[in-house]
């Protein structure tokens, strides 16, 4: 069937690709009878492609507005859905009340396999998510088409994911062909994950992989969907993130489950700008799924990205070779806290490099002098690793519907862009302008903190420039805006990017 899909995706042109038509098909299985408003509704396409794609699946003998038998079989083969509960599906997918009490229903259920994760590793970032969290995260790949009949990874599964995917995966379609893989680096959840699929016979591979290495041959393009809680670090979640697109199978609309911590709105700002320099679409974001069990740097909480792959991906760190930098949080940001002792008032410092790294170790050894396990935080210092500083601070600025005669002048080019180094108070070292024939100027203004550079098409009104720096006491912003007056742009824009960080 998936050839079929594919076939008539191409025919109908549709962007969306075969995924689109996947989803469409169980809505037609297990609602029966769909109007074309209402297959509009639930695959979030224009009424007009809902309408050619029913004739497509007509001329299939798979029917329109419902299935026929050939249809259904189809389908039911397709999926492996023989022995579905449809109306569980049914309730789960359009009732959220029942949706909510479903959950805490079984919750109980569950949560003697959870009690057996093993304690959460601080240095790696781990947080175990609670039970409630774990069926939520679970139902979105319900929610997006991503359950029957797919491959599903959880890269890094501290939380058992993978459980609650097999769970209700169990409930709803018991013989589905769907897979579930677990690739963690700490072997004490990989040996648990194991114990329970065994016992339970739920289909769950587990394997061991660290992050920092590239990803095995036997596990990339393979993958519909991708779980991961990375890192509570940007670069963290980067890697994380890189390693799950080369996970996914090349295809459009392939999505990825991404948990990440609350930031600022600046480290938000940064986050949202790697997703999308990947080449992702942020399809939403949930605020009221993740809950975890005594995270305080978490807040307890955190937000959940749904993300959306599209022909432009582009992993942010190669999956070429070893990636040798700091990606967990305790690496990145070296924080050490004096403690004192409630009872003696001996002090105690917590943190890397010292006799104990999280204060939960503090309180079950307790104090060295007196055995006092309660402590008074007097002092806490953070220290970043130089690799989050970055090293240079670079605007990319372009500019359009400028004076067109003034994009050919190259004295006029060198004199705009040298008085610019000296608005930004930067140190002028030598500069080079080049006019091309018939139209054209190139130029560079070297200054002891980097660079200024520009290109111009005169014949399209445009000018390219580059605002390099090392250092970051320099005014780049007015540089930037005098020579965006100079030009004269009707349209200008710019993007910041942070060098070496």
């Amino acid at each position: 069937m998936q050839k079929q899909l594919q076939q008539i995706t191409a025919d109908m042109q549709l962007e969306e690709h075969y995924h689109t038509l996947e989803k469409a098909l169980l809505s037609l299985y297990f609602y029966k009878n769909c109007t074309t408003k209402s297959l509009a509704y639930m695959t979030d396409l224009p009424i007009p492609i809902v309408s050619a794609m029913k004739k497509e699946f007509a001329k299939q003998g798979w029917g329109k507005h419902s299935l026929t038998k050939k249809g259904k079989l189809a389908v039911s083969q397709y999926f492996q859905l023989s022995g579905a509960n449809a109306e569980l599906y049914l309730q789960l997918t359009t009732d959220e009340a029942f949706r909510t009490e479903w959950i805490n229903q079984h919750i109980s259920e569950l949560s003697t396999i959870y009690d057996a994760r093993p304690t959460a590793d601080v240095a790696i970032d781990q947080a175990k998510c609670t039970v409630e969290t774990a069926l939520k995260r679970a139902l979105l790949a319900l929610d997006y088409s991503m359950l029957l009949n797919k491959r599903i990874l959880c890269l890094g599964d501290d939380d058992f994911i993978s459980i609650a995917l097999a769970f209700l995966l169990k409930k709803i379609a018991p013989h589905s062909a769907t897979k579930i893989v677990v690739l963690d680096i700490d072997r004490r959840v990989l040996r648990t994950i194991d114990k329970i699929a065994k016992d339970y016979e739920i289909p769950i591979k587990a394997d061991y992989y660290n992050v920092q290495k590239p990803l095995p041959n036997r596990y990339a393009q393979q993958f519909d969907c991708v779980y991961t809680d990375t890192p509570y670090t940007l670069i963290g979640a980067q890697l994380f993130l890189s390693r799950a697109i080369d996970a996914l199978k090349p295809e459009a609309m392939r999505h990825v489950f991404f948990s990440y911590a609350k930031r600022s709105y600046q480290k938000q700002w940064e986050l949202q700008q790697s997703l999308h320099a990947m080449g992702f679409v942020i399809n939403s974001i949930k605020y009221d799924i993740n809950t975890y069990e005594g995270a305080q740097i978490l807040g307890a909480t955190s937000q959940l990205f749904v993300l959306q792959t599209t022909d432009q991906m582009i992993p942010y760190i190669p999956n070429q070779r070893k990636f040798t930098r700091s990606i967990y949080t305790g690496e990145v940001e070296r924080k050490s806290v004096v403690y004192q002792c409630n009872h003696c008032k001996n002090s105690l410092t917590v943190g890397a490099g010292n006799e104990y790294t999280t204060i939960t170790q503090l309180h079950s050894s307790g104090c060295a002098y007196c055995k006092n396990n309660k402590f008074s935080q007097i002092k806490r210092t953070v220290e970043k690793s130089q690799s989050q500083q970055a090293l240079g601070h670079h605007i990319l600025l372009e500019l359009h519907d400028c004076n067109v005669a003034l994009l050919n002048d190259v004295q006029q080019i060198k004199k705009i862009m040298c008085q610019a180094a000296h608005k930004a108070k930067a140190t002028i070292v030598t500069e080079h302008f080049h006019h091309f024939s018939p139209y054209g100027v190139s130029g560079v203004v070297i200054i002891q903190e980097s660079h200024l550079t520009i290109h111009t098409w005169p014949e399209f009104g445009y000018a390219a420039i580059d605002v390099f720096t090392c250092n970051s006491k320099l005014a780049l912003q007015q540089a930037v805006q005098y020579i965006t007056e100079q030009f004269n742009a009707g349209n200008a824009t710019q993007h910041y990017v942070h060098r070496g960080k």
